[in-house]
């Protein structure tokens, strides 16, 4: 056990390798006001921090696990560097989503009055290619203008977090048949 010794990288290491769950928490404690100040000051907030921390925390266990840890810095270094790449590549993905959620789905969510009866038919077309539930819960979105909730309700998902992460991969994959169907120049 640790008891109040704060273990140096190798011994740290040595005892989580045998399993010493207070390794991985002084890891995690070590690292944890680097890390919060990193990701607060590239739009995050203190719970990004923490989950962050968490996997990084299990990315270096497994690490050690498997005999596969091989430090060339300090091991806070290390835990900093894994940190900010799952930080990274989580702001990328969310700006993918904004993209596709505000940009392009935010046009569609408009009357569709506005849409020809061609076009609409189109849409229609395309949403018949989805299966059955993603049609639903576009249809209720885009169409009958039901918030997340309601549709939570409606198709019996758990909540509005999980109809929003699934309405971006009905769209995403409504996306793709379109792109694959069709091309600029059919609707000019």
């Amino acid at each position: 056990m640790l008891g109040t010794k704060k273990l140096n990288d190798e011994q740290l290491i040595d005892a989580i390798k045998k399993g010493d769950r207070n390794a991985l928490l002084q890891l995690y404690r070590d690292n944890y006001i680097t890390v919060r100040n990193y990701i607060i000051n590239n739009n995050g907030k203190h719970e990004d921090a923490e989950d962050i921390l968490q996997d990084a925390t299990i990315v270096i266990w497994e690490k050690i696990q498997k005999g596969n840890l091989i430090l060339t810095a300090k091991l806070s270094t290390f835990v900093f560097a894994i940190c900010k790449n799952l930080w990274l590549k989580k702001l990328n993905k969310l700006s993918k989503q904004v993209d596709i959620d505000v940009v392009n789905t935010e046009n569609l969510s408009e009357k569709q009055e506005h849409f020809s009866k061609e076009n609409l038919n189109i849409v229609v077309d395309m949403l018949g290619q989805l299966g059955d539930k993603c049609k639903d819960l576009l249809t209720y979105f885009y169409f009958d203008g039901l918030d997340m909730t309601k549709i939570a309700n409606l198709l019996n998902y758990n909540n509005a977090d999980t109809v929003k992460a699934k309405k971006h991969q009905c769209f995403k994959h409504l996306q793709e048949l379109f792109v694959n169907q069709y091309n600029k120049t059919d609707f000019l």
